[in-house]
C-alpha cells in the first residue's frame, strides 16, 4: 500500500461498519442455532448415520469460520484505527471538491470510456455496481491512483495487472440521489 494510506486511519462509512456488525451478529446467531440443532439431532441415536447431526455440525463450522473472519476484520479496524464517515455529509458540503477524496465524485476517462466514481470508504465493497455513479473504495488500485489529485490530470496506473492511462476530467461533490442510490438504507423514513 502507498505510504499515504499507511500513515492515516482507515476511513469506513457508517453503513459499511453497521453491515459488518450485522453480518457478525447474523453468523453468531446461525452458529448458536446450528449448535442447538446438533444437540437435538445427537439425541436421535447413532451419530455415524445421523445426517441431521452431520448437517448441523457443518452449518456450525461454516458459521463459525465466517464469524471468525468478521471478528478478525473488526479487530484489525480497531487495532489500525479508523474514522467513521456519514455519506450524507458528503452531500452537505463534506469534502472539498477540489481534489479526489472520500466523498467526492471523480469523472475518469480511460480506454475511450468515461465513468463517474464516488470515492467511498475502505469497507464499501458490497455496494451496487449498476448505478450511474460507481462506488470506488479509496484503498482500491484505481482509488489510490486518483486519491488527492485535482482535475484535470493525466495519470498512469497499474490496474488489474496492466498499465493504464487515466484522465481525471473533473471532481465534484455527489448529489443526494447518487448517495442514496449506493446507500439506500440512508433514505429518510416517512412517518
Amino acid at each position: 500500500m502507498d505510504s499515504l494510506f499507511m500513515t492515516e486511519r482507515i476511513i469506513v462509512s457508517r453503513p459499511s461498519l453497521q453491515s459488518l456488525a450485522d453480518k457478525h451478529d447474523l453468523h453468531a446467531s446461525q452458529k448458536r442455532a446450528a449448535q442447538r440443532e446438533a444437540k437435538v439431532a445427537k439425541e436421535w441415536g447413532d451419530l455415524s448415520e445421523n445426517a441431521e447431526y452431520k448437517a448441523s455440525k457443518e452449518k456450525f463450522r461454516l458459521a463459525g469460520r465466517i464469524q471468525q473472519r468478521l471478528v478478525r476484520e473488526l479487530k484489525k479496524l480497531e487495532d489500525t484505527g479508523y474514522e467513521v464517515v456519514d455519506p450524507l455529509d458528503w452531500v452537505r458540503g463534506g469534502p472539498s471538491a477540489g481534489r479526489v477524496a472520500v466523498g467526492t465524485v471523480a469523472r475518469v476517462r480511460q480506454g475511450g470510456f468515461t465513468e463517474d466514481y464516488l470515492v467511498v470508504g475502505a469497507k464499501d465493497q458490497d455496494l451496487p455496481l449498476d448505478r450511474s455513479v460507481l462506488p470506488l473504495p479509496y484503498t482500491s488500485p484505481l482509488g489510490q491512483a486518483l486519491y488527492g489529485l485535482a482535475a484535470p490530470r493525466v495519470v498512469e496506473a497499474v490496474i488489474a495487472g496492466e498499465r493504464r492511462v487515466l484522465r481525471l476530467e473533473s471532481v465534484r461533490p455527489p448529489t443526494l440521489e447518487e448517495v442514496l442510490a449506493l446507500y439506500p438504507e440512508l433514505t429518510p423514513q416517512k412517518g
